[in-house]
């Protein structure tokens, strides 16, 4: 529980530092815009956990759907509508916190209530979904630190204004700023905010 708790805290910390223009910006072309993943992150974690191993109800299929699939946005276009990722409807900073925090919510009864340990069952044995949505987020730490706009070359124009004056403003949680809780994957990433 408690690390699952950790790794959503680092990802509100970590799209709270973008600016609204990097938040839909898509740095990387090959990928989806930064938009994405604040509402991929919890997705997965719900349609994993609640949905596929829990045989949990929907929060909003549409979200679920926006934010099921990974990295390539092709796929989740063709899923949505054949338009290319960069030309979809991106849904407003609100909504996709309002939906994290619903996932988040269910993840959690879930994670405190649920029996997620089922000898024999295909995504609950030993406890397989829990570490495969902890992994994944995890995982998605680094990845999110690689876009120009939370690098040190980018932060001028990435980082939202409340975050470009503080120190350590792009090292949310890592041992670069003293945190104790910061693993290898986050120590390695902490090269690349300086």
């Amino acid at each position: 529980m408690d690390r699952y708790r950790r790794n959503r805290a680092r990802s509100r910390q970590l799209f709270a530092l973008l600016s609204d223009d990097a938040y839909y910006s898509q740095p990387i072309a090959l990928r989806h815009p930064i938009v994405f993943y604040e509402g991929h992150l919890p997705g997965f974690s719900f349609n994993t956990l609640v949905k596929k191993a829990l045989g949990g109800s929907s929060i909003d299929p549409r979200l679920e759907s926006l934010f099921a699939r990974g990295i390539d946005p092709h796929e989740s276009a063709a899923a949505l509508s054949q338009t290319p990722s960069s030309q979809l409807q991106w849904p407003v900073r609100e909504v996709v916190r309002a939906f994290a925090a619903e996932a988040d919510r269910l993840v959690i009864d879930a994670l405190e209530h649920a029996d997620i340990e089922r000898p024999g069952h295909p995504v609950l044995d030993r406890g397989e979904a829990v570490f495969a949505i902890l992994e994944h987020e995890e995982m998605h730490h680094e990845t999110l630190l690689a876009p120009p706009a939370l690098r040190p070359e980018g932060r001028a124009s990435g980082l939202s204004a409340a975050h470009r004056k503080r120190p350590c403003a792009g090292a949310v949680g890592l041992r670069s700023c003293g945190s104790r809780d910061a693993g290898r994957r986050s120590h390695r990433a902490s090269v690349w905010l300086g």
